[in-house]
């Protein structure tokens, strides 16, 4: 999950974002201290100690991370204080695909990906049921990524 938070944190930040980030779960900041909550916490004390400027906390649900007040209120010590969510890290691929399946479905905005991070080559798939846009979109983000790993094999 580190690894994971990491480079997401670098996506974010490629596309000329600054990543506020929340580690999501069904527990709130150690109100359950077993299974994947546990390991959220966990990826985020070493987080918070490794990379203490990079916005990130968690273990936290999802209402949470995107109510600011609610989040802020409830959890006075959080480290996102103030600020506005904009990028999720979920425990595992399983809950990520099923909440980006569900807003897909439900037409709340537009996305691009999935984006495939943290292989050796820029690879990314696209679904079986993705648009025309969606298409072109993901080729986009490869290509970057091609010039992006040309680049640094070049050592530029």
């Amino acid at each position: 999950m580190v690894d994971v938070a990491r480079l997401t944190h670098d996506a974010v930040k490629f596309f000329a974002h600054e990543p506020v980030m929340a580690m999501l779960s069904y527990s709130n900041f150690g109100s359950d201290k077993q299974g994947s909550p546990r390991k959220v916490h966990e990826a985020i004390e070493i987080l918070h100690k490794e990379q203490p400027d990079m916005k990130i906390d968690g273990e936290m649900q999802v209402n949470f991370a995107f109510d600011k007040k609610l989040r802020d209120e409830t959890y006075p010590f959080n480290k996102l204080k103030g600020q506005d969510v904009n990028t999720l890290i979920f425990p595992n691929l399983s809950s990520a695909n099923s909440a980006y399946k569900l807003l897909l479905e439900m037409g709340v905005g537009e996305f691009i990906g999935p984006i495939q991070m943290g292989l050796n080559k820029p690879i990314h798939f696209t679904d079986l049921a993705s648009s025309t846009r969606d298409i072109v979109n993901l080729t986009t983000v490869a290509v970057v990524d091609a010039i992006v790993q040309e680049q640094i094999e070049k050592g530029n």
